[in-house]
């Protein structure tokens, strides 16, 4: 019920909020624009400035939401929701195999409750297509190396690679890498991990479903693969401040961050599992004897553990990037543990806490971050009459002008429009208002305001 009741009231709150300053709405922007503009191959940042950041699944998937049920918050956020239904369905199935009906249960509760994932899965970002790769990925390759399965499990894991490949590029190769091998080298079976794998036809798979992407992506705009590569790839994580971004600014973080990003993340569950590591994982004898291989918990361990290991050392990172290894802490702890009152009351603490924050969300109590308030009721407007934005345009006026709003930033602009007699809205922030005003009053009349910004209707 608990479980239900998570993911409901996560369903429920899609459509309740605005999309948010600068990640959510700059994907449902380029969302926005690949369905306007019928380009399916590169994302675009803005018209006809290609985006490199990201590879283009969550870009997709955002676009068929639009194309199915209109351009809404609802439909830019429900396939991402879909992607952490299809997460839990893989570990609920994945410990069933390991254990029984009740401890698969407890795995999708633990999942569910942590906070970084119940409120992810709702998200429109890369993250809960990543996680959804990642532990697909890491499922078949356990069933291709224990049970010998090279035909289907082997080519399946090869497959969740190159699905990674166009959610996130090559770091998610190299989480899913970094998994395999600290666990194979740790129990002693490196070797016999490598050959469990069918490598020629898996390889083969693996350029199939990624290679047209990626060299139609170049061939349609020069450049992508140096950015994507060099840039998002080494030079984001290496560089502290890197400044070569293209689309933001670098979240300069201590080296280390990550693991508290996890602690706070990942919780109440972590400090489960941290509770876990000081017993040294001792399994009882109830889930010891159902366990298929002596390994899994270390393969767990490795698989939880990767994404901290990968950004340790990063200079850029955001807490959302411990999600991948939410799926082995949700089968860890529930293999090592019991479906208790304990348990129910830390998953009801999550369930309350992500109601507290829907409620205050759907109150517009936390709406500085976006433009809703101040377009979403003239946004059919801005599609007869100009709308400017002084000196700084937010990707959420983007999306709700449906990009009908333009980046005003000379003084010679602004004083020639004023002098025109057309017709225009301006959106500007109070205090250059404030600063603008005897140039604007003559003509500009308030017509919303917002906490960030006035709304101008000028004649």
């Amino acid at each position: 019920m608990l479980i239900l009741l998570l993911l409901a009231s996560r369903l429920v709150s899609l459509g309740l909020f605005p999309l948010y300053d600068t990640t959510e709405a700059r994907y449902a922007e380029m969302a926005r624009l690949m369905v306007e503009t019928k380009n399916w191959i590169t994302p675009q940042f803005d018209y006809g400035v290609p985006f490199w950041g990201k590879p283009p699944f969550q870009t997709w998937i955002s676009a068929l939401g639009f194309s199915w049920f209109g351009i809404s918050e609802f439909s830019a956020r429900i396939p991402h929701f879909i992607c952490g239904l299809m997460t839990c369905y893989l570990v609920m199935r994945f410990t069933r195999t390991l254990a029984n009906k009740y401890t698969a249960l407890l795995s999708v509760l633990i999942l569910t409750s942590s906070l970084g994932f119940i409120i992810a899965i709702g998200m429109v970002m890369t993250d809960s297509a990543l996680l959804m790769a990642y532990t697909l990925a890491m499922v078949s390759y356990w069933q291709c190396y224990s049970l010998k399965d090279k035909v289907v499990s082997g080519h399946v894991f090869f497959a969740a690679l190159a699905l990674g490949m166009l959610i996130k590029g090559p770091v998610a190769v190299v989480l899913i890498g970094i998994s395999l091998v600290v666990w194979s080298i740790w129990q002693g079976c490196f070797k016999e991990a490598v050959r469990r794998l069918p490598w020629f036809t898996g390889i083969v798979l693996f350029m199939v479903l990624t290679v047209p992407w990626y060299a139609w992506a170049e061939i349609r705009t020069p450049g992508f693969l140096e950015y994507f590569i060099l840039g998002e790839h080494i030079q984001r994580f290496l560089v502290s401040g890197w400044q070569g971004d293209l689309y933001g600014t670098a979240h300069v973080k201590p080296r280390g961050m990550i693991w508290l990003y996890w602690l706070v993340c990942a919780s109440p569950w972590s400090f489960i599992a941290l509770r876990l590591l000081v017993k040294k994982y001792r399994n009882t004898e109830y889930i010891a004897h159902q366990l298929q291989h002596q390994g899994i918990n270390k393969y767990l361990v490795c698989w939880m553990i990767s994404p901290l290991l990968l950004f340790t050392f990063a200079g850029n990172i955001l807490p959302i990037y411990v999600l991948p290894g939410f799926s082995a802490l949700a089968i860890l702890v529930a293999l090592n543990s019991r479906l208790t009152k304990v348990s129910n009351y830390l998953a009801f603490m999550s369930l309350m806490l992500i109601t507290t924050i829907i409620v205050i969300l759907s109150l517009g109590i936390m709406n500085k971050k976006s433009e809703a308030e101040l377009l979403n009721v003239n946004k059919d407007v801005f599609q007869k009459t100009a709308l400017y934005y002084w000196r700084h345009r937010p990707f959420s006026a983007q999306f709700y002008s449906k990009g009908h709003a333009q980046l005003l930033q000379a003084n010679s602009k602004l004083k020639g429009l004023l002098h025109s007699g057309n017709p225009f809205y301006v959106a500007i922030e109070h205090s250059e208002f404030v600063r603008l005003r005897r140039h604007l009053q003559p003509v500009c009349v308030p017509s919303r305001q917002s906490i960030n910004r006035l709304l101008l209707k000028c004649h």
